[in-house]
């Protein structure tokens, strides 16, 4: 009887142990993973929104859909929140902005990186956005009353132009050069009747020193103020094929040519034509 006992103690506690590891190791495994509840909606009122038709992830829009405000129209990619963060197309039904359509990838409701925004006035604006405005290389054009279009293409900082770029004018004409909110800078401007200057420009007009070639050959490099040779100023040019240095009149404006090609030819002295007679 002593020998069983001895023998039937340790099988007792090692059934014991085995239970109790068994026990403990249930208490420790983790819960299994919920899984996500997805579903498809239609024109599902959410409060503070509006309607949304859709994916829906845990109650959250996820993947594509389409958001009907009482301002806008959004249709595409959605990232867990009703504030327009994805790309799509959003599109204005109100207020101020009524019409405008944008296309791209959007931060809670904004313009950010590449995208398209066609304003409800007919212009168009084409590039890199930054918090819903041009900023960095963009294309904008501007619909004219007589059917044409003016448009830019170059940099810009928070929808200003800035930097360098060309204008391009619906009657011909072009710039291409410094923009600083307009043309204001240095660069080439263009009309159409095939006349050009390059120089310094402030307002869209010849301001500073600079070049005006004709389209007949003639040229004529000197200061200018308010798109005209600047009064009481030289100048060198070339009028009819002859070269030489430029007199302006302080008076009427009026030109004084003084002949030669280099110093000491043609009344000039130091570089400078001799006084007016």
């Amino acid at each position: 009887m002593k020998k069983f006992i001895t023998v039937l103690l340790p099988l007792t506690l090692g059934v014991a142990c085995l239970a109790t590891f068994a026990a403990c190791d249930q208490g420790e495994k983790e819960p299994e993973p919920t899984q996500p509840v997805v579903e498809n909606v239609t024109d599902k009122e959410f409060t503070g929104w509006g309607t949304y038709t859709g994916e829906l992830t845990d109650g959250k829009p996820t993947g594509t859909g389409k958001l009907v405000t009482a301002e806008y129209t959004y249709e595409g990619t959605f990232s867990g929140v009703f504030a327009v963060t994805g790309t799509g197309v959003l599109t204005y039904t109100s207020g101020e902005a009524n019409g405008d359509v944008s296309r791209g990838t959007f931060v809670k409701g904004n313009l950010e990186g590449y995208g398209v925004k066609e304003f409800s006035s007919g212009c168009v604006g084409i590039g890199y956005w930054k918090n819903n405005l041009l900023d960095g290389k963009g294309y904008f054009c501007w619909p004219q009353g007589n059917g044409g279009w003016d448009w830019y293409y170059g940099d810009w900082e928070a929808m200003v132009r800035k930097g360098t770029g060309m204008y391009q004018f619906n009657n011909g004409c072009w710039y291409k050069g410094e923009f600083n909110d307009w043309i204001n800078g240095t660069g080439e401007f263009h009309w159409n009747n095939g006349d050009w200057y390059e120089g310094e420009l402030a307002g869209a007009k010849a301001q500073g020193h600079g070049t005006k070639h004709f389209n007949n050959g003639n040229y004529w490099t000197g200061e200018f103020e308010d798109e005209q040779p600047k009064k009481g100023t030289y100048g060198y040019g070339q009028m009819d094929g002859t070269k030489g240095y430029i007199y302006i009149k302080p008076d009427n404006g009026a030109w004084d040519w003084y002949t030669g090609d280099v110093e000491g030819v043609g009344h000039v002295t130091n570089g400078q034509p001799d006084a007016a007679e």
